[in-house]
């Protein structure tokens, strides 16, 4: 069967998360270091890797929950803290490089979603840069109750879109969140190596996504060749 559709993850592929990555680590290690003697970005970081490795879906909240001992109340109090002060200090998004050609170059080709956590902010940035037309599916995280790597999420999706998931290619950047869930619906999938998760490896065979890359570089060709076999 011929590939149709494509599934564009948000953060890691469109966006370019550095910057908010560096802050959110900013806001954590100042909250934190208050409470825990000698916290620093190295624990930060460390606590981040041990995170992806053990496929936790919130990486941010295993940050918080670590660091305090699981001391529920105590987890809820500093975590909504981080929240507003994350909140305040958000940097604007900003497109991942090259992610415009590439974007082109599969537009033209295929139909083009968003499968990622965010909204109408990520619609409104793509119209500004004069993108959003490349999109023919254009629903976001604020379309749905559920959310990755709840498989429901991908499958309101495709049934929105009125596509197949064997007629489809997710990419995106995480295995636990894009690859499974996707490859779980009988799609095909390309695994972005960037951000946090970009050392996360697959648990089993089942895991393992059809292609790799090491950015958004190649992309469309990542597509066309999966398309083609």
């Amino acid at each position: 069967m011929k590939i149709t559709t494509v599934l564009l993850d948000a953060g890691g592929v469109i966006l370019d998360e550095s910057e908010h990555e560096e802050a959110r680590a900013e806001i954590t290690v100042e909250i934190l270091s208050t409470i825990v003697p000698g916290y620093s970005i190295s624990v930060y970081f460390s606590d981040i890797e041990e995170a992806v490795k053990c496929f936790c879906p919130g990486v941010y909240q295993y940050v918080f929950w670590n660091a305090l001992n699981k001391d529920m109340p105590l987890f809820d109090k500093l975590y909504a803290t981080y929240l507003s002060e994350w909140k305040n200090r958000k940097p604007p998004l900003k497109l991942t490089p090259g992610f415009e050609n590439e974007l082109r170059a599969i537009s033209g080709d295929f139909s083009v979603g968003i499968a990622g956590q965010y909204g109408k902010e990520l619609l409104d940035l793509l119209e500004q840069r004069s993108l959003l037309n490349c999109f023919t599916h254009r629903l976001t995280q604020d379309d749905f109750s559920t959310t990755k790597p709840d498989i429901r999420f991908y499958d309101q999706i495709l049934k929105a879109s009125g596509v197949e998931p064997q007629l489809c290619i997710m990419v995106g950047d995480r295995i636990d969140k894009d690859v499974i869930p996707a490859k779980l619906l009988r799609m095909r999938t390309v695994l972005v190596r960037v951000g946090l998760h970009k050392n996360q490896q697959p648990r089993i065979p089942f895991e393992v996504p059809d292609l790799e890359l090491n950015g958004v570089s190649g992309m469309a060709g990542a597509i066309h060749k999966l398309a083609e076999e």
